[in-house]
């Protein structure tokens, strides 16, 4: 072990020279003399190390000399990463992006199984993901390594992470894969893991890709890429996305035998937000990333359609920024180390002129400051057994007028310890992550929380040729009640307890390519999952006041069925074809002599399904998409009054794309919501019907 901490020490230092030198050659850092206020002299101390590093000579960048290769094109059917992992993982790669009539990663994530995106209506409604009817609060949100955190609510608006430069989308359950990664991507159920493109430049020093999505609704969705080289080693990228859209679309309304067409308002949206990327390569292989984001969104929050008003002014405004920073050093064959830094500072400001008090409207603001600093390495214990340890520091605070507790701050820390033996037919994973986490000014008596949450998958080939496998896994976790559950003035509660869930699942896999050219996956996963002191959140009166409460326990269970073919016909030309089923079963166990004992949880649907075709043949491809929700009820008490009907959504895409002196140009056509079907997710917030988007690309 003590080697192990030997070349720990020796890469950090390492990290703190080539980050220092970097910045040196770009600007002065003297901006950066207090990261983390109030949150710990520890912790004060180590951000400061890791960011605010003296200015230190530098003495070894990578070479310049480059060999350029003539290209090699190669087509074969690559493994489906769902059938050969040790934990359950779904996955939409660029190519199956490409192909889907989606705009947002949360249209995007409607694909995978076991997965309920709570929509709340409208173009720029707000949009959670729930996975194995958990709730939005225990899937963790990382988009290229860094997370995506709201300390005010904890649930994620991912409808507001554009599609524009994302490259892969991939969800686990239970744990990630191995690897040197952040503690903070073991201490969630579910884990959104979402990759953007890296600034690539091989023989030129500068590429332009200009993006433009308009079509229904007003909607108009213009983006630029641009990336340019710095030095050999040095490489920089800026993305730029703008969205806007009326937001008015028509919905049905029935009462009885009467139909009526109403037009949505106050659905209006504007987003503009840009990243700036910079890549260092250094001569030892080892990479620091540095990734900065700005995100600005107005828009109006449609209300809940009650005997057909729909009237609503409430409007949300956010402005968010981010800086972060990871260095990974992979130049030991036996060793890997990740270091990753960040800050966020975030705005929301919610008003309502309508809201009844004395102040003559309700006007919440909304201040959220979050700093962490996270260490990584996994290296090889003996030959077939891998081991990983990592630690988090993690200080939020908010300032905001809506609560009874002022200022409140929390302060996390993370520390998981990962086993991974590998044999030829078996695979066993073991994690023990250790949670501390301190609610500073608050005096309560539920302010410290301490917990051990161990995690637990084993896998085993059945056939000599591994395609068919099965796997099991297991996974007790603690989640921390939210400020928004505990201080919200109006509808908070102090008196809540953290939520305690306990995962089981047991798989069937199977992937078998019969020739070079066609293959099969198929999955079958079923889960039972048990929530201790569930924390249920549902809108009241508009999409901004919530009720909030424990429901003491929840028992889910469930089956998920992937099935993917694939067939290259030939070079030119190609047919997949995808599938999936779930069905979940969450019904609330808490007391027997309760009304709603054993009653299945609001809006967790009893089926979903969905289904995916595309065609290609040289430039020009095709792809229909289906999507089926079961039936659902709107409130703990299951009865005809609450319950939502069933609905079904098919689109259509066809794509052109064409490479032509160098550049590449691309046109892709959406018809979504072929039948316009009408529909609600959320009870009295309908969805769009049919609509229509043309997008258009190109490279230069």
């Amino acid at each position: 072990m003590w080697q192990v901490l030997l070349y720990l020490a020796i890469n950090l230092k390492r990290f703190f020279l080539k980050v220092g030198s970097f910045f040196s050659r770009l600007h002065p850092l003297n901006c950066f003399t207090y990261i983390v206020p109030e949150a710990s002299r520890c912790s004060n101390l180590i951000a400061l190390i890791i960011i605010c590093l003296p200015v230190i000579p530098y003495s070894s960048f990578a070479q310049n000399d480059t060999v350029q290769l003539k290209e090699v094109d190669i087509y074969g059917i690559k493994p489906e990463i769902s059938t050969n992992s040790i934990v359950p993982i779904q996955q939409l790669t660029i190519k199956k992006l490409e192909a889907l009539p989606s705009s947002s990663v949360a249209e995007a994530l409607r694909q995978f199984s076991g997965v309920v995106i709570k929509d709340f209506g409208g173009v720029g409604g707000l949009k959670t993901v729930m996975i194995q009817s958990l709730g939005s609060n225990h899937t963790s949100v990382f988009v290229d390594g860094h997370p995506a955190s709201d300390a005010a609510t904890g649930q994620i608006d991912i409808g507001r992470i554009s599609l524009q430069d994302v490259s892969n989308i991939q969800l686990s359950i239970g744990q990630p894969q191995f690897g040197p990664k952040p503690a903070r991507m073991y201490a969630s159920a579910s884990l959104l893991d979402i990759t953007t493109t890296e600034p690539s430049l091989t023989d030129k020093k500068t590429a332009l890709k200009l993006q433009l999505r308009a079509g229904s609704f007003g909607t108009y969705n213009p983006a630029a890429n641009i990336d340019w080289k710095i030095k050999n080693n040095i490489s920089s990228g800026l993305r730029l996305n703008h969205f806007t859209s009326n937001g008015k679309f028509p919905y049905v309304v029935h009462n009885g035998s009467n139909v009526s067409e109403l037009i949505r308002t106050n659905s209006d949206v504007a987003t503009t937000d840009g990243t700036l990327k910079t890549n260092v390569l250094f001569n030892d292989s080892s990479r620091l990333k540095i990734r900065m984001s700005y995100y600005h969104s107005e828009r109006g929050l449609p209300g809940a359609i009650i005997f057909y008003n729909s009237h609503s002014r409430q409007r949300l405004q956010n402005n968010d920024l981010n800086a972060a920073l990871n260095y990974s050093n992979r130049s030991n064959a036996k060793v890997a180390m990740l270091t990753s830094a960040g800050f966020s500072y975030s705005r929301l400001l919610y008003t309502d002129p309508d809201f009844q008090n004395q102040h003559g409207g309700l006007k919440n603001e909304y201040r959220q400051q979050e700093y962490y600093i996270s260490e990584a390495i996994a290296f090889r214990v003996v030959k077939d057994l891998k081991m990983s340890i990592a630690s988090d520091l993690i200080f939020n605070k908010l300032n905001t007028n809506a609560y009874s507790i002022e200022e409140p701050e929390r302060l996390i820390s993370l520390t998981s310890i990962t086993m991974n033996y590998l044999l030829r037919h078996t695979e066993i994973q073991g994690n023990l992550l250790m949670t501390g986490a301190i609610d500073r000014k608050i005096n309560t008596n539920n302010k410290n929380h301490f917990r051990l949450s161990p995690a637990f998958s084993v896998l085993q080939n059945l056939t000599a040729d591994h395609s068919i496998k099965i796997r099991a896994s297991y996974k007790n976790i603690f989640r921390m009640p939210n400020f928004n559950e505990l201080y919200y003035t109006l509808l908070g509660n102090q008196n809540l307890k953290p939520e305690q869930a306990t995962l089981s699942s047991l798989g069937l896999m199977a992937s078998k390519a019969f020739t070079k050219t066609i293959a099969l996956n198929f999955r079958a996963d079923g889960f039972i999952n048990r929530v201790n002191d569930k924390i249920v959140t549902l809108p009241t009166q508009n999409l901004f006041v919530w009720s909030t409460q424990n429901i003491g326990k929840v028992d889910i269970k469930g089956l998920e069925f992937f099935s993917n073919v694939h067939i290259l016909i030939n070079k030119n030309m190609s047919f997949d074809a995808s599938g999936t089923y779930t069905y979940q079963d969450a019904r609330n166990i808490t007391n027997r002599n309760d009304d709603n004992y054993g009653h299945q949880i609001a809006y967790i649907p009893y089926e979903t399904s969905g289904g995916m075709l595309t065609v290609s043949y040289l430039d020009y491809s095709i792809g229909v998409n289906t999507l089926f929700n079961g039936y659902r009820y709107t409130s703990g008490y299951n009865h005809p009054g609450s319950l939502l009907p069933s609905w079904t959504s098919t689109d259509l895409t066809l794509g052109w794309q064409h490479k032509f002196v160098g550049k590449e140009f691309k046109v892709k056509f959406e018809l979504i919501n072929i039948f316009n079907n009408q529909y609600e997710v959320v009870r009295g917030y309908p969805m769009t019907g049919r609509a229509f988007y043309v997008n258009l690309f190109v490279s230069l």
